[in-house]
């Protein structure tokens, strides 16, 4: 029996692959709010633009065996995001075509499955288990626990704990195990939440994991927060650091920074500009909307030090230059 149990794993959710730190994808933010408000988002760590082609989500529901797969196009910048939002944008949707908020909205970089029963992907709950997956079935990153047995309103961050509830008017007791809410759905850190991924993390979860401690890789944030989905802040910004081999070139304009102001000069066409410090994080950027050779932007107010500058170009190429400032 449990050799057959661990062949219907395998055929479930595909082949797992071993990847170092920041060398693929794997979903950095994960919305799941009220009414139709769901969205995720996707980082790519490595140093090269992807194209997601290559790449799908997927759902499986209540904590079962069967996918419910959606495929994705489009490409990722190196140390950029990719939100995928559920498609219902019509403003006079009722029920169940409820239009998603309009903070949400202006956050995706795309839209999908606006018909339920044409694909279910996008209509997650806090009791499903979602992965990013090659199109060939390779998992390349897990959120929750495939099979998990009965996950009923999702997963916690408290385990082996027996707490009294009020069960229509009668006291009832119910001892979390494994991390699975069961009744007390307002415990949930995967129901009516936002969940961030941690910044230590590099890489995806490769292996369906025996019990989903969702504290340890996530951050939660209370329902309905989207301002932070579009950047996410990963240590793999300190990978190669240094300028990478892209092969354009920039000119960096007055280096070391005496004054406020810092000029770029390309001979390709940028698109986005962001400063990272030695941490790895990105505390400005500038999008660049129609592109541009030549920007300027402000340094004032930032403290002396070293710095390093992200250029994405417009074929999604992307370049990192050290700066100084003084």
């Amino acid at each position: 029996m449990k050799k057959s149990l661990l062949l219907i794993m395998a055929m479930a959710i595909g082949q797992f692959i071993f990847a170092q730190d920041c060398s693929d994808l794997f979903i950095s933010e994960y919305v799941e709010g009220s009414g139709n408000n769901k969205a995720i988002e996707i980082y790519n760590p490595t140093l090269e633009a992807i194209d997601l082609g290559s790449y799908q989500l997927v759902r499986y529901s209540n904590g079962g065996f069967e996918p419910a797969a959606i495929g994705l196009a489009g490409t990722i910048g190196s140390h950029d995001t990719y939100v995928v939002v559920l498609d219902k944008r019509d403003p006079n949707g009722i029920g169940f075509e409820e239009p998603i908020d309009s903070a949400l909205m202006m956050m995706a970089d795309t839209f999908l499955c606006p018909v339920y029963d044409v694909n279910k992907m996008m209509y997650f709950n806090g009791n499903d288990a979602v992965t990013l997956e090659l199109t060939t079935g390779v998992v390349v990153d897990i959120v929750a626990r495939v099979g998990s047995p009965d996950p009923d309103n999702g997963w916690t961050d408290i385990t082996d704990t027996t707490i009294t509830w009020n069960n229509n008017g009668t006291p009832e007791e119910y001892t979390i195990n494994n991390y699975i809410v069961g009744p007390l759905f307002w415990l949930s850190w995967t129901k009516d939440n936002t969940l961030i991924r941690k910044n230590t993390v590099k890489k995806g979860v490769l292996e369906n994991p025996d019990v989903f401690k969702v504290a340890m890789e996530w951050d939660s944030l209370p329902k309905n927060t989207f301002e932070n989905l579009g950047e996410h802040l990963c240590d793999c910004a300190e990978s190669g650091i240094a300028d990478n081999a892209v092969n354009i070139n920039v000119t960096l304009f007055p280096n070391p920074v005496t004054g406020n102001e810092l000029n770029i000069d390309s001979e390709e066409i940028m698109t986005s500009i962001e400063v990272i410090n030695t941490i790895g994080q990105a505390f400005l950027r500038e999008d660049l909307q129609s592109g541009t050779k030549t920007h300027s932007m402000s340094l004032k107010s930032y403290d002396s030090g070293v710095y390093f500058v992200k250029i994405t170009f417009k074929d999604h190429k992307t370049l990192i230059k050290k700066i100084v400032i003084k």
